[in-house]
């Protein structure tokens, strides 16, 4: 990339990253803070942690997926499914399945936000994809939540899900520049996606 090309990445980031980690920081805060209380309260145990962590990492999730999408629009000011699923996938698949990461990710976020509801077809079929069971009648430790999460860190560790998302950041913007072409912020020179100009510049 040039030096304007960089530039206009540091840019369009802004205070977006620091938002997220700050975001990460709290709430893996928080789910230390109960974590101890497994130490502390007799009758404070695993699966109790459980019900209070799920929400929390699901929290995570969802702020993984704004910032992920967010990406993809200051990429190409544009975030329809098509250029999404595309972007998605700059990224290996997990081993032993055929989604990415970022997939999961984002999987993991709508089931967050959507499983005290009805579960759409599309959400279903993803969390199979990922091997995951849902429902009411699934224990807590079995929650998807936990199930993916286990497949994106052994140790539940939020930053190195974080590091996940930002190296899929870096292939991104390598993504943008390479297949489409450059934007120059002394020329001007626009930048287009499917006959769309998608340069904010």
């Amino acid at each position: 990339m040039t030096t304007n090309e960089n530039y206009l990445r540091h840019w369009r980031q802004g205070d977006r990253i620091e938002s997220l980690k700050q975001i990460i920081i709290g709430l893996d805060n928080t789910i230390d803070l109960l974590r101890k209380k497994i130490d502390e309260i007799n009758w404070y145990d695993s699966g109790l942690f459980n019900e209070e962590v799920e929400p929390i990492y699901g929290l995570a999730f969802i702020a993984f997926q704004n910032y992920i999408v967010g990406c993809i629009k200051d990429s190409f000011d544009s975030t329809t499914p098509k250029l999404k699923l595309e972007c998605f996938r700059l990224v290996p698949n997990i081993e032993g399945f055929e989604r990415s990461s970022i997939e999961l990710i984002a999987t993991l976020a709508n089931y967050s936000k959507h499983k005290d509801e009805e579960i759409n077809q599309y959400l279903q079929e993803n969390l199979k994809c990922f091997k995951l069971k849902w429902g009411n009648d699934i224990e807590i430790d079995d929650s998807p939540v936990f199930e993916g999460l286990s497949l994106l860190s052994e140790k539940w560790d939020l930053f190195e899900i974080l590091k996940i998302v930002t190296d899929w950041e870096d292939k991104l913007w390598r993504y943008r520049y390479e297949k489409y072409g450059t934007t120059n912020l002394q020329t001007g020179i626009l930048l287009t996606y499917e006959g769309k100009t998608i340069s904010r510049i």
